[in-house]
């Protein structure tokens, strides 16, 4: 079988593991084995688990009572994915040229691969080096032995790749890496690293003592550390949640409910993993407006500044008050604030930045888009000459840039001359000195540091799988939202919707309804219903296009709180567009007579009003507007249709002479002509009808159409048939 094949076939067996058909799934199981000639072991293993089910069956249907019994059917029902994955990844590892299988067969080949064998090793080299003893900080300097030095940093990312790819991991395993984890003598980056390649690992294949690890590197490793160790659990349980099972894991969960950061921790990632939705839109944001328009202001503000900047003017360093004059009038002063909000709340607005600096070697080895930022690296301190560098010490300590984009500006400045790379330092203090006042300030800094690792480790996760090479090979996390409140073994982490309602007013305010919804609908689900929440739920109904849906949660809310002005609108906006002109006028005329000052709900009101023929009162509405905002223009052409149809050619033809002054569209053109036609002035008619034609690209087939919609108005007006017909020949004709 192909990748594909096995993979649909590992979705059989899955389905059939959910509605508890265990039997259909060892019958796919064993026909699976078959096919791809799998080991003699496997197919014992099969058997095993084929007996295993039989007794529990038959002890069941004795009546025998197990008190046991669910947590075997789990255990076999694990066993026979765990199976399955084992026979696909059997088979791919011999032929597929994806990363994650050239890699296993390269340390298949290879005499030392042992994960216990390789940290030892490790270890050891740490120690001759004189870095026996660490205190978990990242300022490990290594003084000598450049050459052992990279030995041991090559050695680092074969443990990384040799971790990612062992499945399933063993006893002996899983105790080294928990060793390590726990052991003072590894560096802090060492351990970092090591926790991407778990939860790399996990993403391709789900191993419960993977996930173990992670979660008691969360319970016991330490600041930092610790919340990268839940930051990759909480994105394992994501994507493995219909694999989740077993005894150990629900043991650990339920110690991990007893840290006292648990229920912060979780809603903080929680809101992390959210905002990465926004990543998207901020980098269009920014390629798309905000850099093109500076680009575009660039020659004037080149200008100015040469205009301004004379050596012995002094004051010629002086901010020019024009500079942000063109910035405001431009657009791009509005757009920089709402960014630099964004970033403030946590948003990704450095991913458009570096996402063109990840082309550089180093990225090309998947380890490194893992590896925490250290200036000891070699590949980063051969480029400054030392470690210790001002410039490098400043780049490693800012909370700005997550750890793959200090990588790349480190890249990017190989080949910098110095004088800019001295300009860039001054910068980088200037910035470093504002961001340790800000860090002075917070009343809760070391709060605001484990959010700031959080924020930066989940910004690294998202480069790799949104601008790795090979990113198509990986099945990203983030191709959709992240959901960790449809987590079903963390149902219980949500009874307190607080959570969820941080998440889903963070979807609503940026406008992500669809993901708003889905949250809003969970929490009413728990908490029953309130007005507001019933709006928010109808408002993102109707911005998703489900207008039926949408009135029925604003009439829920209407019922609640019947005089809220908001609702009252949404309601007739949606009445309106279902085609209940009726309803809708009833409901607007309760906002106008609620608040007379409200123009927009009384033009909406004419609207109805003259949908419905009822063409002087929707005068008098439009009248209004007019009188109280004479300066807007909204009236005008409501007027002059209105007009028409109550058979005031008169009045339609002083307004659409206004209109016709004016940048007058296709439509005004058509229907001024239709009001020329009622005025029996046919020529004027031609000659409007035709500007209206030229005014539009498919102008043609645009006025045909309108002339046969608004045929029964012309008629109602006294045009005779015959003369309209004779009209649409000649115009489409150029008679």
């Amino acid at each position: 079988m192909n990748h594909k094949q096995l993979l649909e076939t590992l979705s059989d067996i899955k389905k059939n593991l959910s509605i508890n058909r265990i039997s259909a799934a060892i019958s796919v199981l064993e026909n699976m084995a078959i096919t791809e000639s799998s080991s003699w072991n496997i197919r014992e293993d099969i058997a095993k688990i084929k007996e295993s089910y039989g007794y529990l069956c038959r002890y069941a249907l004795d009546g025998v009572d197990d008190p046991g019994r669910n947590s075997v059917l789990d255990n076999i029902k694990e066993s026979i994915t765990s199976i399955a994955e084992t026979i696909i990844r059997q088979s791919l590892s011999k032929t597929s040229p994806m990363q994650y299988y050239s890699t296993l067969r390269f340390e298949n080949i290879r005499s030392d691969s042992s994960i216990r064998g390789l940290l030892e090793n490790y270890r050891k080299d740490i120690a001759t080096l004189g870095m026996a003893s660490f205190s978990g900080q990242n300022d490990v300097r290594l003084d000598d032995g450049s050459s052992l030095r990279r030995s041991l940093e090559d050695m680092s990312m074969r443990i990384f790749k040799l971790v990612w790819t062992t499945y399933p991991m063993s006893e002996d395993d899983e105790s080294a890496l928990s060793d390590a984890l726990n052991d003072d003598a590894f560096p802090q980056y060492f351990k970092e690293h090591i926790l991407s390649a778990i939860m790399l690992g996990n993403l391709h294949y789900y191993d419960e003592r993977r996930m173990i690890l992670l979660g008691n590197t969360y319970m016991s490793g330490g600041p930092q550390l610790d919340i990268k160790a839940l930051c990759a659990l909480l994105l394992c349980m994501w994507m493995c949640r219909d694999s989740i099972s077993g005894k150990r894991f629900t043991d650990m969960l339920a110690s991990l409910r007893e840290c006292p950061q648990w229920n912060s921790d979780l809603k903080m990632l929680f809101l992390d993993y959210a905002k990465t939705r926004d990543t998207e839109r901020i980098s269009r944001t920014m390629t798309e407006e905000v850099i093109p328009t500076m680009m575009k202001l660039r020659p004037d503000l080149n200008k100015k500044i040469s205009d301004s900047m004379f050596k012995d003017d002094i004051s010629a360093t002086e901010f020019n008050p024009e500079w942000e004059d063109l910035l405001e009038k431009s657009g791009v002063a509005d757009k920089l604030k709402e960014l630099n909000d964004i970033q403030a709340d946590g948003g990704d607005v450095m991913m458009s930045t570096f996402a063109h600096l990840k082309n550089f070697p180093f990225f090309n080895d998947i380890a490194n888009w893992f590896l925490p930022f250290y200036p000891e690296y070699s590949s980063v301190s051969d480029i400054f000459g030392s470690p210790t560098s001002e410039l490098l010490t400043i780049i490693a300590g800012n909370p700005l840039m997550c750890d793959g984009d200090k990588y790349s500006l480190i890249m990017s400045l190989q080949s910098v001359p110095e004088q800019h790379r001295r300009m860039l330092l001054e910068q980088f203090k200037s910035q470093g000195i504002d961001l340790m006042e800000l860090h002075k300030s917070e009343l809760n800094p070391e709060s605001v540091s484990r959010s700031n690792v959080a924020n930066k480790y989940v910004q690294d996760l998202y480069r790799f799988f949104n601008l790795y090479r090979r990113k198509g090979e990986f099945n990203s996390p983030f191709a959709n939202p992240i959901n960790l409140a449809g987590i079903h073994c963390l149902s219980e982490d949500f009874k307190d919707t607080d959570i969820i309602r941080a998440v889903a007013e963070f979807y609503f305010k940026r406008g992500y309804y669809t993901e708003a919804y889905d949250l809003f609908r969970v929490i009413m689900d728990k908490t029953g219903h309130d007005a507001q929440m019933l709006q928010k739920a109808g408002y993102c109904m109707q911005q998703t296009g489900d207008i039926a849906q949408a009135l029925d949660y604003y009439q829920k809310s209407e019922l609640l709180n019947p005089d809220n002005i908001w609702t009252l609108r949404r309601i007739a906006q949606c009445h309106r567009l279902m085609g209940d002109s009726v309803k809708a006028m009833d409901y607007y005329r309760r906002v106008v007579d609620a608040k007379p000052s409200d123009l927009g709900a009384t033009l909406c009101l004419g609207h109805c009003l003259m949908d419905n023929g009822l063409y002087k009162d929707a005068l008098n509405c439009y009248f209004k507007v007019e009188f109280l905002d004479e300066n807007s223009h909204k009236a005008m052409r409501p007027i002059a249709w209105c007009s028409f149809l109550a058979k005031d050619f008169e009045r339609s033809r002083q307004y659409y002479e206004n209109i016709l002054e004016s940048q007058p569209t296709a439509i005004d053109y058509f229907n001024a002509g239709h009001m020329y036609m009622a005025l029996n002035d046919y020529r004027k008619a031609r000659e409007v009808y035709v500007a209206g034609v030229k005014a539009e690209d498919d102008g043609t087939n645009k006025y045909d159409d309108i002339m046969t919609a608004d045929r029964p108005y012309l008629e109602a007006a006294g045009v005779d048939g015959l003369i309209i017909d004779l009209m649409i020949d000649s115009v489409l004709s150029g008679c």
